[in-house]
């Protein structure tokens, strides 16, 4: 028997609630894993809440991302002993995620940790991490190099836009960042930010073209924002976008793309194949690593402290991670 954090339905929406649950046999090709370090991520969030309808089937384990060690293993490509992770893959709503004390994971859905990082380094990063992670990486090999190069993150001092500031920032990006209020402008200039703006001023109406001002744009917004951003993007420019905090719907016209000869580009973090999940953890371990990663966290629970964590309506900044240990 092993412990999790079980999240049921029931006729007046769904509960979460602490539940020994019995540890199945592993099939060809899966691995079990020992968890060290869990996140507590946006969408996790949304998952204890059954109107979200984030969660597709009950019951089930939340935690879409999580490190540990191989515990057992039916898996060529994994031994007992080995330090790994998962991000994504729908772990947490489509099948049983990080908040339990083992999890089992298909071995094509196992990451190995990269040597210049710890297991508690990688779930700082997370699913929100590799998300910005993935739009920088687009920014770069879109425009080359970054440095000097003037970029607007949105989203303010949310889990992907932080780090965001703190991966373009480390690649000499020059980052404005929009936020909804200005109560957390200290903690985006810590992270490298020069600049933190409005968001309410990329809701002004602007012209089908207006002056160019952005190499890139790290967006997780989306809605009318979106549609403001692309008039302001440089010749050649990119919008990376990987949310939609402000909207799903924007309006655009085809100048700030025949005209401009900018690209919009969709991120998507959950079902990123093998070979870029590993070029992507393999650059924030080593180029792209910054001493700033644990200005991301914001505190370090237990694993008995996650149930009232999840259920608090006030979040605040940074990154909370549950050391399955304590």
């Amino acid at each position: 028997m092993e412990r999790a954090l079980l999240l049921e339905k029931t006729e007046e929406g769904s509960v979460l609630k602490y539940r020994n649950i019995e540890l199945p046999n592993l099939s060809d090709g899966e691995v079990r894993i020992r968890v060290s370090y869990t996140g507590v991520n946006y969408k996790d969030r949304l998952a204890v809440d059954a109107s979200s309808k984030v969660v597709r089937k009950y019951p089930m384990v939340p935690g879409i991302d999580f490190s540990g060690i191989v515990e057992d293993s039916k898996s060529r490509d994994f031994a007992v002993g080995d330090q790994v992770f998962v991000t994504g893959y729908g772990y947490g709503t489509d099948q049983p995620g990080g908040y339990q004390e083992t999890v089992i994971v298909k071995q094509e859905h196992l990451m190995r940790l990269p040597e210049e990082m710890s297991l508690k380094d990688v779930m700082i990063y997370g699913t929100a991490g590799f998300t910005a992670a993935l739009s920088v990486d687009a920014i770069e090999k879109a425009l080359g190099s970054l440095d000097g190069k003037r970029v607007l993150v949105t989203g303010g001092s949310g889990g992907v836009s932080s780090h965001g500031v703190l991966i373009l920032c480390a690649l000499g990006a020059e980052v404005t960042v929009a936020s909804r209020s200005l109560e957390n402008e200290a903690y985006l200039e810590s992270l490298g930010a020069r600049e933190v703006i409005l968001f309410d001023s990329l809701l002004e109406k602007r012209r089908a073209l207006s002056v160019e001002k952005w190499d890139g744009v790290l967006d997780t917004t989306g809605g009318e924002a979106l549609g403001n951003i692309l008039t302001e993007v440089k010749y050649g420019g990119i919008v990376c976008a990987s949310g939609n905090l402000s909207g799903i719907r924007f309006e655009s016209t085809v100048f700030p793309f025949i005209l401009r000869g900018i690209t919009l580009k969709g991120i998507d973090s959950v079902m990123v194949d093998h070979a870029m999940r590993n070029e992507i953890f393999r650059k924030l371990a080593t180029t792209w690593s910054s001493v700033g990663l644990e200005r991301m966290l914001k505190k370090v629970i237990s694993f008995k402290e996650l149930h009232e964590e999840l259920l608090q309506s006030s979040v605040g900044v940074g990154r909370v991670l549950v050391d399955m240990s304590m």
